[in-house]
């Protein structure tokens, strides 16, 4: 049987960054984070800087089982976190 991994939270902070936070539950002692940058999703849509924070939380939902995927195999090699850039 997997271990579960989940989206536990998603944090937004001024700069534009989105984090979405990983694990197997809320007491997990090492989620995973992910993080999407502007620079990312605007290139990842093919369009030029600067995109909205709203862009950048729509891009997440809508790509949330590849986001995922992407944050189970980093974790699978022992890092903690993921700069989208």
């Amino acid at each position: 049987m997997s271990e579960r991994f989940e989206l536990l939270d998603i944090a937004g902070d001024i700069s534009g960054k989105l984090r979405l936070i990983y694990g197997s539950g809320p007491a997990d002692p090492a989620p995973f984070v992910l993080t999407l940058t502007p620079q990312y999703v605007a290139r990842a849509l093919g369009r030029t800087p600067p995109v909205s924070f709203h862009e950048i939380e729509k891009y997440a939902d809508d790509n949330a089982g590849d986001l995922r995927k992407m944050a189970l195999l980093e974790k699978g090699t022992g890092r903690l976190n993921l700069i989208l850039e």
